[in-house]
């Protein structure tokens, strides 16, 4: 099967006037959800969050290290096992439940709540559950033209639907096609890199090397299921150079992932605001763009949250030897 050619400029700009108006849409329905849990990069037994986010939580205090991700999420014993025992109830994770999304940029905790004033948008693809801010994806999708990026900042502020830069090959722009081998993807879990597996480079290895000049395991086309049989993936996953692995973990720090403190978290006070200045493309700098329809912005009080802290342990490789990345987090430069 010959590889899928995907336009660049289709694949990332918004359509002005076309597709779902993002102001009227409901949060995307939970699809396949993720593998492996989003605090501390392994498999086993996860809960995937029905919200929306496609990340996947440990509930489950099957040894102390996993006990930490319940802990994180900000879930009692007694909370987690209710969930797990309510097979037919969602769960909903505290960042979809109150609306405050990071964006996979800078890894800033905004509200997502479209019916007041989003700060950090979602990627339109199905089963991505990436939010960005305006000015963050602009930056990462035109970072040599100035002129583009402030387009398309200006165009994802007004709420128009957009592609995010995880969903193209940061060495050729191409698209995925997983029927291809060579045309998979390998997708960092810490931020929107994307490498197709022809183009991935030597220092993402599939395996570790011991010794002086050893070297640390980056990527996973394969995982060990329940009964020990390996299962190939149709899409890589990695951590990009951009995140120091560390030894003990065989992964980045797990400082990435931020929820809202609900008991400090407030109601947002609607006020009306005036757009700022730097949201207003000077005159002739846009001449064939049509200008998007946005509402009147209003702001809402300063987020308050907490970050929570790294966890300094792993799970044993008997439970799961193939340990892969998490799905949120920032980039390093």
């Amino acid at each position: 099967m010959a590889p899928v050619d995907s336009s660049r400029s289709n694949l990332r700009r918004p359509e002005i006037g076309g597709g779902i108006d993002q102001k009227l849409s409901k949060p995307k329905p939970r699809l396949d959800g993720d593998d492996f849990c989003t605090i501390c990069d392994n498999g086993g037994n996860v809960t995937c969050c029905d919200g929306g986010c496609q990340r996947s939580f440990h509930l489950t205090d099957e040894n102390s290290e996993r006990s930490k991700c319940r802990l994180i999420l900000g879930l009692s014993k007694e909370q987690a096992e209710t969930i797990l025992a309510n097979d037919d109830k969602d769960f909903i994770c505290k960042n979809c439940k109150y609306k405050k999304h990071q964006c996979f940029a800078c890894g800033e905790l905004e509200s997502s709540d479209l019916s007041s004033e989003p700060k950090v948008f979602q990627c339109e693809v199905d089963d991505c559950g990436r939010f960005y801010h305006p000015k963050c994806v602009a930056k990462l999708l035109y970072p040599e033209s100035k002129l583009e990026a402030l387009l398309f900042k200006v165009q994802v502020a007004a709420r128009e639907n957009f592609t995010c830069p995880a969903h193209e090959c940061i060495v050729c722009k191409g698209g995925e096609n997983k029927n291809h081998r060579n045309m998979q993807f390998a997708v960092c879990r810490r931020c929107p890199t994307t490498y197709h597996r022809k183009c991935l480079p030597s220092n993402i290895p599939f395996e570790m090397k011991k010794g002086p000049n050893g070297y640390m395991q980056r990527a996973w086309d394969e995982w060990e299921g329940p009964d020990g049989h390996i299962i190939p993936r149709d899409r890589i996953l990695i951590y990009c150079t951009k995140h120091e692995i560390i030894k003990k973990l065989r992964t980045p720090k797990r400082n990435h992932i931020i929820f809202l403190d609900a008991k400090k978290h407030r109601e947002p006070q609607i006020l009306v605001d005036a757009p700022t200045e730097e949201d207003i493309p000077e005159e002739g700098m846009l001449n064939n763009a049509e200008p998007s329809q946005s509402p009147t912005p209003v702001a809402n009080d300063q987020n308050q949250c907490s970050c929570s802290s790294p966890i300094d342990s792993f799970a044993p490789a008997s439970l799961f030897t193939y340990p892969h990345p998490g799905t949120c987090g920032w980039l390093g430069d």
